[in-house]
C-alpha cells in the first residue's frame, strides 16, 4: 500500500484551555508512527508520567502487532501459522488456534473480502513476492508462473471457526499478507492504549493512515495531498495510491498495489482516502477500493455501510478527476461553529 504522508496542521502554542501538547515519534511498522496527545498541564510532573506512559504504551502495541502480523519477520505468528501448515501438510485437519488479535485481524479480512467480491484478499502473498520480483526486473511475470501463483489465492482457500478461533490453510504453499489492515489494527490498538491513561485529545498517524480522537479547540486538521483540509474529530482515516509507487513496463504503467484477480500491478493511477470509525477499517477499505475503482468502490461504500462515518473520495491521478460518495461532503469532518458570545452590556 502507498503511504500517503498526510500533514498535519496544528497550532503551536504550549497550552490549550489547560491542557498541554506533547509528541512523540518512532518507526514502527517500517514507518513514521507520530503521536500527539493534549493533556491536563495543571500538576506538570504527574502529566508527563502519566503521558510517557500512553506513549510508550501505544508504541508497544505496534511492536506487538508487527511482531504478530508481519510477513517479512520468519518468527511472526502469521508466518508460523504457514508453516505449520506446508512444513506439516496440515492442510485437512481441524486447523491452527490463533491469539485473540490474529484472530480479530483475519475475521475482518474474511468479512472484507466477501463484501468487496475478493478485491480485499489476504491470500494474495505468492502473486506480491512474484509482481516484487517483477518490478526489480521490470519484466511482466511469465504466465506460467502467474497461473502458479493464483492457485494458491482466493478468500474461499482459508476457513476461520470463529467457535474455536481456529484457521485452516486448504493448499500447501499457501502465506497470507496483512499488509492492507495490520497497520490500521495497530493504530487502533495504540489508540485504545492511550485512552485507558485517561487522555481523550489524541492523534495517532502511521505513515499517513490515522486516527483522532477528541479535537482541541482548533480541530485536528488534515491536509489531503495539498488538495483538501479536512477537520476531523472521532474518527479515523486511511490512505491507498499509487502517485509515486509504479513501474513502466512496455510502457504501460503498472501500480504497486496488485489485483488479486489478474496477479499484475493496477493500470489506472488513483489516491484513495477512506474514512471510518476504526482504523483497520479504513485501511481494509482504502485497499479494496483502490482495486475496485470509483464505480465499484462507492457502490461498496453506499451498499454495505450504513454509518455516515463511512466515506471515501477518489482521485483519479492522471486526469484529476475526484468521485466520492454520498457521506463525504466538504464540510464532512469539520465541528459545528459555536456561535459568537456578546460581551454583557455595561
Amino acid at each position: 500500500m502507498f503511504f500517503l504522508f498526510l500533514l498535519v496542521l496544528f497550532l503551536f502554542v504550549s497550552a490549550v484551555f489547560g491542557s498541554e501538547r506533547f509528541e512523540f515519534e518512532e518507526i514502527q511498522m517500517g514507518v513514521p508512527v507520530r503521536i500527539i496527545l493534549y493533556a491536563d498541564s495543571s500538576e506538570n510532573t504527574a502529566t508527563n508520567s502519566t503521558v510517557q506512559d500512553a506513549a510508550k504504551d501505544a508504541f508497544e502495541c505496534f511492536r506487538v502487532i508487527n511482531k504478530t502480523m508481519s510477513d517479512y519477520d520468519s518468527d511472526s505468528e502469521l508466518s508460523q501459522l504457514s508453516d505449520k501448515f506446508n512444513l506439516a501438510g496440515n492442510h485437512q485437519q481441524e486447523g491452527v488456534r490463533v491469539s485473540d488479535d490474529l484472530f480479530e485481524v483475519l475475521k475482518s479480512a474474511k468479512e472484507m473480502s466477501n463484501i468487496s467480491d475478493g478485491a480485499f484478499d489476504i491470500t494474495i502473498s505468492p502473486l506480491v513476492r512474484l509482481w516484487r520480483r517483477s518490478r526489480r526486473q521490470k519484466e511482466l511475470p511469465k504466465q506460467q508462473y502467474l497461473d502458479q501463483a493464483r492457485q494458491l489465492v482466493g478468500n474461499h482457500l482459508w476457513t476461520l471457526d470463529e467457535t474455536t478461533q481456529r484457521v485452516r490453510l486448504l493448499k500447501p504453499g499457501m502465506k497470507l499478507d496483512l499488509g492492507g489492515i495490520a497497520k490500521g489494527y495497530a493504530i487502533d490498538r495504540a489508540f485504545e492504549a492511550v485512552q485507558k491513561h485517561g487522555i481523550e485529545i489524541i492523534l495517532i498517524d502511521a505513515g499517513g493512515d490515522l486516527r483522532v480522537g477528541k479535537a482541541p479547540p482548533e480541530g485536528w486538521k488534515i491536509n489531503l495531498n495539498g488538495q483538501q483540509t479536512v477537520s476531523m474529530e472521532n474518527i479515523a482515516m486511511a490512505t491507498s495510491g499509487d502517485r509515486f509507487q509504479f513501474v513502466e513496463i512496455n510502457n504501460v504503467r503498472y501500480s504497486h498495489l496488485i489485483d488479486p484477480k489478474t496477479g499484475l500491478g493496477l493500470t489506472t493511477s488513483c489516491t484513495v482516502h477512506v474514512t471510518a470509525p476504526t482504523a483497520a477499517q479504513a485501511d481494509a477499505l482504502a485497499s479494496a477500493i483502490a482495486v475496485l475503482g470509483a464505480e465499484k468502490g462507492i457502490a461498496l461504500i453506499e451498499t454495505h455501510f450504513t454509518n455516515k462515518n463511512v466515506a471515501v473520495k477518489i482521485i483519479l491521478n492522471q486526469t484529476n478527476q475526484v468521485f466520492q460518495s454520498k457521506n463525504w461532503t466538504e464540510n464532512r469532518f469539520s465541528r459545528p461553529k459555536q456561535p459568537k458570545t456578546e460581551p454583557p452590556p455595561k
